[in-house]
């Protein structure tokens, strides 16, 4: 029987009291953590990195409720699959799992505890680089709360393939594999519908702007497993246009100039990816275009040398998206796929070759003194195109700039040669804004910056021959 009236209320303040002693409980923890870890009750300040060491900032967010949850999940994954891993990498395989399992855990251990990052001892190719990189940083910047938060996740991230790296029998497990199998399959319906779209495309600049907005809009499908973001592509594709509010900044005309301009000798774009699914098909879709409409001979793709932030495309995903495509059951989508492996094997599309640069924790602008072959390869190029929120950050050097700031500026001497962005805003980072806008959008929605809702086409002129 279900008690009444005033044993009801009774029952209710003794429920209420009990969640206000869990809320007083959880705010003394907070309180005790923020004063051992020195985090400061403060939102990041103007021309300093992100990081966790602001509490009102989303790097501090990420760090305490969204790293450890993908070390967590990988844990979890492995530990469902140990059977499945077994059979396909050997016997041999399992004990190594468990030792894995455990540095998993212990690296979880020390990002929740903000221990100090700790130097590379294995096989790593860029081991040197991370060693000297952290070696050089100050001392209350090493650590996993006080770093800059491209550093804490960029280490965390390159710690979490080391173990497998760094193993004997299972160096080729990606424990990312099965997220970015789903991302792709779950995304098929979108891209086969998208190959049809794009399958008559003219040569004028509307059409290049259209495909810069799918492309753009491509890059928040790694937030698609919320409830808005199923249709969201459909919707895009619907009319592009309805976006067009929440483009904050488009220089699809500048790119478009730069693409047609015939000053230049040269004549390869290069894109640095970002993920897999949905926005590597749209890449595809768009170095397409760019091919056939005489813009470049050659599109290089730059993919990362590990299993990076989840969901970002490695060599492998490339290969095997290109073969998922060329096989697959609907006919059109089968023909676009077989086109592109006709375009690698002419060489109009390219996989360049991995650099460790592009999964180091080093801003871009570094680049000429960290992988000079890497620089000399690009500044061949017509135009860059960095894709997404990662990207973007490195850019920027992971700083906190005056949203009106010219993105020439917060870049530095990244290239002499031209680069564009396409990004949608997951961090708290952007420049090139007009003024006014940084505070129009605040007024409607706090978190702005790091929905995924917003995006910006951004371009910079080169500084070489011609400014092309």
């Amino acid at each position: 029987m279900e008690p009444a009236g005033e044993e009801c209320i009774l029952k209710d303040r003794a429920v209420d009291q009990k969640t206000d002693g869990q809320q007083n409980i959880t705010k003394v923890l907070k309180s005790d953590f923020d004063a051992k870890y020195n985090i400061l009750d403060i939102s990041t300040p103007l021309n300093n990195f992100l990081s966790a060491h602001y509490k009102r900032s989303y790097a501090y967010y990420s760090l305490l409720n969204i790293l450890p949850v993908v070390l967590t999940k990988v844990i979890d994954s492995i530990t469902k699959d140990k059977n499945e891993i077994v059979t396909q990498f050997g016997e041999n395989a399992r004990e190594e799992l468990k030792i894995i399992i455990g540095l998993i855990s212990r690296l979880k251990y020390e990002l929740q505890t903000d221990k100090p990052f700790q130097n590379f001892t294995g096989d790593e190719p860029d081991r040197e680089s991370w060693n000297n990189f952290m070696a050089d940083l100050p001392a209350k910047a090493n650590s996993f709360y006080q770093a800059c938060m491209m550093h804490t996740e960029c280490y965390m991230y390159r710690k979490l393939y080391s173990f497998v790296e760094n193993s004997i029998f299972l160096k080729q497990f990606d424990y990312f594999a099965k997220i970015k199998q789903d991302t792709l399959d779950s995304c098929q319906a979108d891209i086969v519908i998208l190959a049809k779209y794009t399958r008559r495309t003219e040569n004028t600049f509307d059409v290049f702007n259209e495909l810069l907005k799918i492309n753009l809009w491509s890059t928040r499908n790694d937030l698609s497993k919320n409830e808005n973001g199923l249709s969201f592509n459909m919707n895009v594709l619907e009319d592009v246009t309805a976006t067009d509010s929440h483009i904050l900044i488009n220089d699809a005309f500048e790119i478009w100039q730069c693409l047609n301009s015939r000053r230049s000798k040269k004549q390869c774009v290069d894109f640095v990816l970002a993920d897999v699914g949905y926005e590597l098909f749209a890449d595809f879709i768009l170095a397409e275009y760019i091919i056939e409409k005489g813009f470049a001979a050659k599109v290089r793709f730059h993919a990362k040398a590990c299993p990076w932030f989840v969901t970002n495309t490695t060599r492998r995903d490339f290969e095997m998206t290109l073969q998922y495509l060329s096989k697959h059951s609907d006919y059109n989508l089968s023909l676009v796929g077989n086109k592109f492996l006709q375009f690698m094997d002419e060489g109009k599309f390219e996989l360049a070759p991995v650099s460790t640069f592009w999964t180091g924790p080093h801003a871009f602008h570094c680049m000429k003194t960290v992988d000079p072959k890497l620089y000399k390869l690009v500044t061949h190029s017509k135009l860059i195109i960095f894709k997404g929120d990662v990207n973007y950050r490195k850019l920027l050097s992971d700083v906190s700039w005056q949203s009106t700031q010219d993105m020439k500026t917060c870049a530095g001497a990244v290239v002499p040669n031209s680069f564009c962005t396409i990004r949608t805003a997951k961090s708290e980072i952007i420049c090139g804004l007009p003024e006014g806008t940084y505070e129009r959008l605040q007024s409607i929605d706090s978190d702005w910056m790091v929905s995924g809702s917003y995006g910006t086409i951004q371009f910079v002129l080169g500084t070489g021959e011609y400014g092309y």
